[in-house]
């Protein structure tokens, strides 16, 4: 068997992924009737890593864009969700801002890895991209 070769983005969402799984359990148990909010988070959060894993073996170069694209909308989502959690106080200033300083990352990281690949695609197609180009959204926010 061949030995594991570290993905930082797999491991992040991973680790992220577990961290939205025990802040929702906190929150029901110690708040009640935010269970759509809860849902929706844990639902987003959770999306971004099992993405991330389909795009890992993606079968083309496009279909892992697809896949990590699909991520980073996960990823924008999880960050709505955390700051509804917040404003209606269900998550303390301090969890929250260290929570959403590990979406955040998650959101940089898939941004760069995205902007990448699509540059290796268009040089890989012969069409080398024109450095007076602007490059690509990949989404509304300015990173």
């Amino acid at each position: 068997m061949m030995p594991h070769k570290p993905n930082i983005i797999v491991e992040k969402s991973n680790a992220f992924a577990d961290r939205i799984g025990k802040m929702c359990s906190y929150i029901q148990n110690r708040q009640k009737g935010h269970h759509d909010m809860v849902r929706q988070i844990n639902r987003s959060g959770t999306s971004i890593g099992a993405n991330i894993a389909e795009g890992v073996y993606a079968q083309s170069g496009p279909d892992f864009i697809n896949k990590f694209s699909i991520a980073l909308k996960e990823a924008n989502e999880t960050k709505y969700w955390l700051e509804r959690l917040y404003i209606k106080g269900l998550l303390a200033g301090r969890e929250y801002e260290s929570i959403l300083k590990d979406n955040l990352e998650i959101i940089y990281i898939l941004t760069s890895i995205i902007k990448t690949m699509k540059g290796k695609l268009q040089n890989k197609d012969g069409l080398a991209k024109n450095s007076d180009e602007p490059s690509p959204v990949i989404s509304n926010h300015n990173f």
